[in-house]
């Protein structure tokens, strides 16, 4: 908790990347949603590098589109982090220590999707529910909101989805029920 307060470690590029402008930037993650997310950071900085947290063979378009961005590709893969007053160090199993003003974990999220599984809800291939534009779900009667489903993962998206989810119910019920023309 210490090191998110003090800006030493990161959760979302997308609230507070412009904060990490100009800083050297650990992306822990080598997946394509790790290089995504360094990708999505060179906007902020020209000092980043890709930290693999476990053996990983990068793709070769995945890899080119990283060298095209003049990001880094860590030699080894995360064996230890530590941090200090000012900077993030990255122990890698090689040994090699790479010093950061900052790190991002990229490592990505699983879908807590048992329910839709069991009610029979459309998923999408990254185990997300589909949804149409009302957040109404493949099942009548369901709807869905936040992470779960495809979109940015943000709060305010989140909050967004369900007021439209809310509206929409309502709506829905009013039909149901005769209420509307």
């Amino acid at each position: 908790r210490d090191a998110l307060d003090r800006g030493l470690l990161r959760y979302c590029p997308i609230c507070d990347g412009y904060e990490a402008t100009g800083q050297a930037i650990g992306v822990i993650g080598a997946d394509t949603h790790g290089v995504a997310e360094a990708l999505f950071l060179r906007t902020f900085s020209d000092r980043i590098t890709l930290v693999a947290h476990e053996d990983f063979e990068l793709e070769a378009c995945d890899r080119g589109a990283l060298e095209e961005a003049g990001i880094a590709v860590a030699p080894s893969a995360l064996d230890q982090i530590e941090f200090s007053e000012e900077h993030v160090t990255l122990r890698l199993a090689d040994e090699t220590e790479l010093q950061f003003d900052t790190i991002y974990p990229a490592l990505g999220s699983d879908s807590s999707n048992a329910l839709a599984q069991q009610l029979g809800a459309e998923l999408s291939d990254d185990r997300c529910i589909v949804v149409d534009t009302k957040q109404r779900t493949s099942i009548s009667g369901v709807y869905a909101a936040g992470d779960i489903v495809m979109s940015l993962d943000q709060i305010s998206v989140a909050m967004g989805h369900a007021a439209i989810a809310a509206t929409t119910l309502h709506n829905d019920l009013r039909k149901r029920d005769g209420h509307t023309r």
